[in-house]
């Protein structure tokens, strides 16, 4: 992660201890009233007031999400500046949160920023032997003999007499960063409740004599109300609340088989046409724990063949085993609670979309999928355990000619060609509307392409797949974000989403990098890394992965490439231009070999 990376471009989850961190005291108030309305001008005016404070707090409520995950979402993707890493860590500071602070920082690799030496903020002891000596640790971290202190209470009383006698320093009666702008306060009944337990009136009496009251003006304030969705006075319900609310924490949910859900209410979460779906089979999840060694961390291969966790990822983790039945199996047990602090709904929601995507969506360049289970403490998708590995790890370990990578190709875009050409009619109330929709993967990446030991391409991972009617725009960002094209991070989402990233699969393959290259100028994505060679030198001779030791279809593979990666959706091919261009690259490749023999 870079200082100037933009808070709302960051992988999800990076972020979950800094929202629980803020959560406690309510800490995200604080850190709200020192967001600027610029982050890169000298001078501070405040972004927000209590006006939207109680917007935020009200939104919580309804929403069932904590006021600190609906603050950045709202903060990270407003104005034209947006924030990045570093404006986060210079408000923290600001808002001496510094534990919150503490976690940027090591995030970055920089030093802890410095704290001051007396306050709230000021740095504790926490040695319990110094503490019961009555004697603080040196704030420099250096050692201390303790051998030299074991008179420590009698020689302070003896020479600090008064020592016993004195009270602490009177802390202030309110926090100075809680201030909001007055045009929205003053106008409150006059018995109106407000912040530490003080009215209303005497927060306006306070803020008049801060240096940091708000200059805001109302036609500056940012519409959070449209950013929700919906007014936060409206009595609709933003969804379908679950049935029941999840009571254990992500910690007993991971080290314990704690169920999240009774069978019933787990069964009222699945969606019914899974329920109904003759072709998925119904597992059970103690049969399961028994194939994978209770879905062990540890991999190993006994009689019977593999057994326990071979991968995971931020949804699920995935684990093999073998069925007397059906053969090895590759189970994925899913995370009801994921990286980032969303409700085991989006859990839920993910595991549905991709047990119908999977079930609907059978072709030979797919990972068969044999059925899930929903009785246990989480639910479980069941498929086809692929034995070569992903095409990431064989990218890696540099074990692939130049035809390998071809079919690698040329089956993954078939395998997509499948995905994007399979339309569905709407269902309302049991009718077919005459309205079909469309399948996009949402993920397409090397990790999620996996190989037969023959190297045939399997795509993977349909949690993120998506029926669409047409273009559509979402709030929330998901897929892998050096995969993703310029308008997937805005929340645009159609086929040529997955064309796109199947661009960047094309540069791995070419050029045997990862998607994410490091060098002396910093972390670039491949795609900006090869333009810049490409820019310097016009050959791409230079990038090719050189364990091919002869390499005859770069320069297409290369151009295909380019096509797929263009910034502008409409310019890029579509995933059936794309399989006649590989097809006629390989058919020429054939007619070369034939006629080099005659």
């Amino acid at each position: 992660m870079e200082r100037n990376t933009e808070l709302r471009k960051l992988p999800m989850g990076s972020l979950y201890n800094i929202i629980n961190i803020l959560e406690i005291n309510d800490s995200w108030q604080k850190v709200m009233a020192w967001i600027p309305t610029n982050p890169q001008s000298d001078h501070f005016h405040r972004k927000y007031n209590s006006e939207h404070l109680r917007m935020i707090q009200d939104d919580a409520k309804i929403s069932k999400r904590t006021c600190s995950e609906i603050l950045f979402d709202e903060w990270s993707t407003s104005g034209r500046i947006r924030p990045t890493v570093a404006t986060l860590l210079d408000v923290l500071v600001k808002a001496e949160i510094y534990r919150a602070a503490d976690e940027i920082a090591n995030i970055l690799g920089e030093p802890l920023p410095p704290r001051p030496l007396e306050g709230p903020a000021a740095k504790i002891d926490t040695n319990v032997t110094f503490m019961l000596n009555g004697e603080s640790m040196p704030l420099d971290g250096s050692d201390v003999n303790l051998k030299d202190n074991q008179n420590l209470d009698t020689k302070n009383t003896n020479q600090h007499p008064d020592l016993h006698n004195r009270t602490t320093k009177q802390l202030k009666s309110a926090d100075p960063l809680i201030i909001f702008s007055n045009d929205n306060i003053s106008n409150g009944p006059k018995d109106s409740k407000s912040f530490g337990h003080k009215t209303t009136a005497q927060v306006i009496s306070y803020e008049r004599n801060s240096a940091y009251r708000s200059t805001l003006r109302t036609e500056e304030l940012p519409n959070i109300s449209a950013l929700m969705g919906t007014s936060v006075n409206s009595s609709q319900s933003y969804g379908t609340t679950q049935s029941t609310e999840l009571k254990e924490t992500r910690r007993s949910l991971s080290s314990n088989n704690i169920s999240i859900l009774s069978d019933d209410s787990m069964r009222s979460v699945i969606d019914s046409k899974i329920l109904e779906d003759e072709n998925l089979i119904s597992f059970d999840y103690n049969q399961l724990a028994a194939i994978t060694n209770n879905f062990s961390e540890d991999l190993n291969e006994g009689q019977t063949g593999l057994s326990g966790k071979i991968g995971g990822g931020g949804f699920g983790e995935v684990f093999v085993g073998t069925h007397n039945r059906y053969g090895q199996l590759a189970v994925k047990k899913v995370k009801c609670y994921l990286q980032f602090n969303y409700k085991h709904d989006v859990a839920i929601r993910l595991f549905n979309a991709e047990v119908k995507s999977l079930s609907q969506l059978r072709h030979k360049n797919i990972v068969p999928i044999f059925g899930y289970s929903i009785d246990g403490p989480t639910p479980c998708i069941v498929c086809k355990y692929i034995d070569g590995g992903s095409l990431m790890e064989k990218i890696a370990a540099k074990v692939l000619n130049e035809n390998q990578r071809l079919e690698i190709i040329s089956g993954t875009a078939e395998g997509l060609k499948y995905v994007h050409n399979t339309v569905k009619p709407i269902e309302v109330n049991g009718d077919v509307s005459p309205i079909t929709t469309f399948y996009i993967h949402g993920d397409v990446k090397s990790a999620n392409i996996l190989l037969t030991k023959d190297c045939k391409p399997m795509l993977c991972d349909f949690g993120l797949a998506k029926q669409l009617e047409s273009t559509r725009v979402t709030s929330m960002m998901m897929g892998t974000s050096a995969y993703m094209p310029p308008e997937a991070i805005k929340g645009t989402l159609t086929k040529k989403t997955d064309v796109y990233s199947f661009g960047i699969v094309l540069l791995e393959l070419l050029t045997g990098l990862k998607p994410i290259v490091v060098d002396s100028n910093g972390n670039l994505n491949i795609k900006d890394y090869v333009e810049q060679v490409m820019n310097e030198n016009k050959d791409i001779t230079q990038l090719l992965d050189m364990v091919v030791e002869r390499w005859t279809r770069a320069q297409g593979i290369y151009e295909l490439a380019k096509r797929c990666l263009s910034d502008n959706r409409d310019n890029r091919p579509s995933i059936d231009e794309v399989c006649e261009t590989l097809e006629k690259m390989i058919n020429q490749e054939s007619y070369e070999i034939l006629y080099a023999h005659v």
